[in-house]
C-alpha cells in the first residue's frame, strides 16, 4: 500500500502483512521500513499473535481541516493529508487493532487505536523507526526535566535515550521524530536508538490501557529545513474539545527571579516590575517562588497591576496542585484574588500519572479561566491546541542554567531546529547580564523572535532592559503571537535566522555560532500576502555595535573582558529593503540581531 500526500512528494509505504512502514520525500526513502507494533499490541492487549488475524485495508479519505489558534507560530492554520486505516482482528482476540496512516505535505504519522473489554496493562508501543546507516543526528540525551543540549552525531554511534523530538540528516533530506497528542491515557514517549533505529520507548512502568485506546501519534515531519521549523504537523494532529478561548491573551512578561531570586516576596520590588511592565506596555508580571510568605498581601498586588492594566501570574509548585481538593481550594482562591495564570513547576517525569496530571490541571484551570505556563515539564505534544489555555511549557535548557554554568551558542542555534518546532518554549531568554554567557547583546535580543513562546519571559532586570535604549524599545514592539512564520536561514548549531509576521508587520531574529560573519537575509517574505515584492518596507534594525581589532589591541585586550564590550553594546539603523533584495548584516562572534520591518 503505498499513500501519497497531497504535494505529490511525500509518501507513505506500508505492508498490511508484514506491518512494515517506509516513508519517501521527492525519491530519497528517509525512513527504511520498519515493523510497526501491531504485533505487540495484540500479544499485550488481546492475548494472541496477530499473523492470524483478519487484515482489512481501508479506503483512502482525505482530511482537510483549517482551525485558528490564539497563539503560536500562525493563528489561521489548515491542516491537508490524506489517510487509511488498516484493521485487524483475530477470531480469538476481545477486540481489533487499528493502524491509522496519515500522509500529509510535511510529512507522515501512524497511530494504533485498540478496542477490548475492561482495562489491561501493557508497556507501550514500542514503536521502531529505522533510518539509513549514513543518516546524521542531533538528539538531546534524556533527563526528565528535558533539559541538556543536542548532540551532533552519526546515527550508527547513537546509544542510549534521548528526549524527543530527534533531528535527522538523510541525504539531502531532513526528518524530525516526534509524538502528537500524548496525554493522560499514555505516558510521553523518550526516543531509544537502537542500531540506525528510533524507537519511541516509555518510562520502565506499566500504563493502564483503557478501552477503546488511542496511542499518540508517532510522526516523521520530512522536507528541507523550513519545512521542519515552519511545521504545525504536531499540533495539526491533536483534537480541539471546544474549550472556549475568548479569554486567552498571549504577552510579554515581566520577571525578577532570574536578576533577583530573592524578589518574588519583595512586594515593593515587585511593584516596580509591574510599573514598568506598564510603561512597555507587556502584558504580565510573574511572581515567582517565595510569595507565599506574603500571602495575605497578594490581592492588593494583584489590584496595584490590574490598575496599571497589568495581569499577574503566581508561581506553584505541582504537588500543592496534585489533588482535586488541593487544585479546587487554590485555583478558586487564585482566581478570586484576579491573577491571569498560574506557572507550575517541577513537575519533572513524563509517565502516565503524571501526564493525567497535565490533564487534570488544565482541565481544571480552564473553569477558572487562569492561563497556565508548565515549567519543570515535558516536551510539548500539540495538546495547546486541545487546551488554548495552556500558553507554554519549558521542557528545555533554558537561560536559567546562566545562574549556575552556562547555555552555549550551538544549543540556541539548534533549539528553532528540533524543541521550538514541535511547540511553545518557555526558554526565558534576552539576559544580557548573564555573566557566563558566551553570547553577544544582539544574539539576546534576537531571541526574542527567534525563539516562540506565546508567554514570553524576558528574564533580565528592568533595570538591565531600561540601560539599553535601543533593545527596550524593540521589546516595546515585539509581539509574541503571529500570523506567519518563515524559516529564513540557517543550519542547526550555527546559525538560526527566522521571521514572523503580526498584523502588517514583519520581525526578524539572526542568532549565530561561531566566528565573525556576514548574514544574508533573503527579504522575499516580505512579499508574501497582500505585499508585492517592489513595495519597499522599513527595516529597524538593532545590532552588535562594531569594535574594531585595533581597538582591542590599543586596550591590551586579546578580545572584549565582557559581552558588553563590542563597542557600545547595541546600535540601531534603519535602511530601506524591498521583498526582492537581500539584507547583508556583519555579525560578530556568536553574535546575532534583530529588526522589524514596516511597509
Amino acid at each position: 500500500m503505498r499513500l501519497t500526500g497531497p504535494d505529490d512528494a511525500t509518501a507513505a509505504v506500508f505492508d498490511p502483512e508484514d506491518t512494515t512502514l517506509a516513508v519517501e520525500r521527492d525519491g530519497t526513502t528517509v525512513l527504511t521500513p520498519s515493523e510497526l507494533a501491531v504485533g505487540k499490541l495484540s500479544r499485550q492487549l488481546h492475548g494472541v499473535d496477530w499473523s492470524g488475524a483478519d487484515v482489512t485495508v481501508g479506503d483512502e479519505r482525505t482530511v482537510d481541516e483549517t482551525y485558528e489558534m490564539p497563539k503560536g507560530k500562525a493563528r489561521e492554520r489548515s491542516h491537508r493529508a490524506v489517510e487509511r486505516t488498516i484493521t485487524y482482528d483475530h477470531p480469538d482476540a476481545m477486540g481489533v487493532v487499528e493502524v491509522d496512516v496519515r500522509v500529509a505535505a510535511e510529512g507522515v504519522a501512524v497511530r494504533y487505536r485498540v478496542t477490548g473489554e475492561a482495562m489491561r496493562r501493557h508497556t507501550g508501543d514500542e514503536t521502531t523507526f529505522s533510518l539509513p546507516r549514513d543518516a546524521v543526528s542531533w538528539l538531546i540525551p534524556f533527563d526528565e526535566a528535558h533539559e541538556a543540549s543536542a548532540r551532533q552525531q552519526p546515527i550508527v554511534e547513537t546509544a542510549g535515550e534521548y528526549c524527543p523530538p530527534g533531528l535527522f540528516r538523510v541525504d539531502d533530506q531532513w526528518l524530525l521524530l516526534a509524538e502528537a497528542g500524548a496525554d493522560g491515557d499514555y505516558a510521553s514517549a523518550r526516543l531509544v536508538a537502537g542500531e540506525s533505529e528510533m524507537t519511541f520507548g516509555v518510562p520502565e512502568t506499566q500504563l493502564n490501557a483503557h478501552f477503546p485506546l488511542e496511542t499518540p501519534w508517532r510522526v516523521a515531519v520530512v522536507g528541507d529545513l523550513s519545512t521542519v521549523v515552519e511545521s504545525t504537523l504536531v499540533t495539526d494532529l491533536v483534537d480541539d474539545v471546544g474549550i472556549d478561548d475568548d479569554w486567552v491573551e498571549p504577552g510579554r512578561v515581566a520577571w525578577s527571579w532570574w536578576s533577583e531570586s530573592d524578589s518574588p516576596d519583595d512586594f515593593d520590588r515587585q511593584r516596580e516590575y509591574i510599573d514598568y511592565a506598564a510603561d512597555r506596555g507587556w502584558e504580565y508580571v510573574l511572581v515567582d517562588a517565595g510569595w507565599p510568605r506574603r500571602r495575605d498581601e497578594v490581592p492588593e498586588l494583584i489590584d496595584y497591576a490590574n490598575e496599571r492594566g497589568v495581569d499577574v501570574f503566581l508561581w506553584s509548585h505541582w504537588t500543592d496542585l496534585n489533588t482535586e481538593t488541593k487544585r479546587e481550594e487554590r485555583l478558586s482562591t487564585w482566581a478570586d484574588w484576579g491573577a491571569a495564570g498560574i506557572k507550575v513547576d517541577f513537575m519533572d517525569h513524563d509517565d502516565q500519572g503524571r501526564m493525567q496530571f497535565y490533564d487534570e490541571l488544565a482541565t481544571d484551570a480552564a473553569e477558572y479561566e487562569l492561563l497556565v505556563n508548565f515549567h519543570g515539564s515535558v516536551v510539548p505534544t500539540g495538546l495547546q491546541r486541545r487546551y488554548p489555555h495552556v500558553m507554554t511549557y519549558e521542557g528545555v535548557m533554558g537561560a536559567e542554567y546562566y545562574k549556575w554554568s552556562t547555555v552555549t551558542p550551538e544549543h540556541n542555534c539548534t533549539l528553532p531546529f528540533t524543541r521550538n518546532v514541535v511547540g511553545p518554549m518557555d526558554y526565558t531568554p534576552v539576559t544580557f547580564s548573564a555573566e557566563a554567557a558566551q553570547t553577544t547583546p544582539g544574539h539576546e535580543l534576537a531571541l526574542s523572535v527567534v525563539f516562540e513562546s506565546p508567554l514570553q519571559h524576558f528574564a533580565d532586570s528592568i533595570d538591565e532592559y531600561a540601560a539599553r535604549p535601543e533593545a527596550e524599545g524593540f521589546l516595546e514592539a515585539v509581539p509574541v503571537a503571529w500570523d506567519e512564520t518563515r524559516f529564513v536561514g540557517g543550519h542547526p548549531g550555527v546559525e538560526a535566522t527566522v521571521a514572523r509576521r503580526n498584523g502588517d508587520e514583519w520581525f526578524l531574529g539572526s542568532i549565530t555560532a561561531g566566528p565573525q560573519r556576514i548574514v544574508t537575509v533573503d527579504c522575499s517574505f516580505l512579499g508574501s500576502g497582500d505585499a508585492a515584492a517592489s513595495d519597499e518596507w522599513t527595516a529597524h534594525v538593532v545590532h552588535d555595535a562594531e569594535r574594531s581589532e585595533a581597538s582591542a589591541r590599543a586596550s591590551g585586550e586579546e578580545r572584549p573582558a565582557s559581552r558588553d564590550e563590542t563597542g557600545g553594546v547595541l546600535e540601531s539603523e534603519e535602511w530601506t529593503v524591498t521583498g526582492a533584495e537581500a539584507l547583508d548584516v556583519v555579525v560578530p562572534e556568536n553574535g546575532g540581531f534583530a529588526a522589524r520591518f514596516e511597509r
